[in-house]
């Protein structure tokens, strides 16, 4: 299926979006962050905490600690969760008008549907995670929900493709023999 330019530069925005927001969801899950927010939709009971974004985004530190050897501020941790909280809604929005946009195409009908209903599977697993205690089921089932979107997402980029996306082997020059 051929997509407008626009739409399949969309296609790629939101795709970039959703690896960013797996990257954050990595970096709460490696510093153990999952846990400084447990109430929704606030955090700590307001709607902007105290964050220590500087300490939390530090990324060559050893796990838990500060460059300096001192323990990981809960403020860091509060900045690392609230920052993957808050690019969450980006990532919902941005996959629900994803969604209705690809609805509108008849062939990708099955992919709009794919879509919506897996954002709302992050969110409601990705919730079950702050108000549940972050209980092993719901973190795979959060992680499992991430990975169903990177495939679908895939297939829709590939199945999205034009011909001229596409090089041919006999359109590949080599100025010199591979060894």
């Amino acid at each position: 299926t051929r997509l407008p330019g626009a739409l399949r530069g969309a296609l790629v925005l939101v795709f970039g979006l959703l690896w960013l927001q797996i990257a954050l969801g990595g970096w709460v899950s490696t510093n153990y962050a999952v846990l400084a927010c447990t109430d929704f939709p606030t955090c700590q009971g307001r709607w902007w905490p105290d964050m220590d974004l500087t300490h939390g985004f530090e990324i060559w530190r050893d796990l838990g600690v500060t460059r300096a050897g001192e323990p990981l501020p809960f403020a860091a941790l509060t900045g690392i969760h609230f920052v993957h909280r808050l690019n969450a809604a980006v990532v919902f929005v941005a996959l629900g008008w994803l969604a209705w946009r690809l609805w509108r195409e008849p062939a990708l009908r099955r992919t709009a549907r794919a879509l919506a209903l897996l954002a709302l599977w992050q969110f409601v697993s990705g919730l079950s995670n702050v108000v549940l205690d972050w209980p092993l089921l719901s973190a795979v089932a959060h992680t499992g929900g991430a990975a169903a979107l990177v495939i679908v997402l895939t297939g829709a980029l590939v199945g999205t493709r034009s011909a001229s996306d596409s090089v041919s082997p006999s359109a590949v020059h080599l100025s010199r023999p591979i060894r």
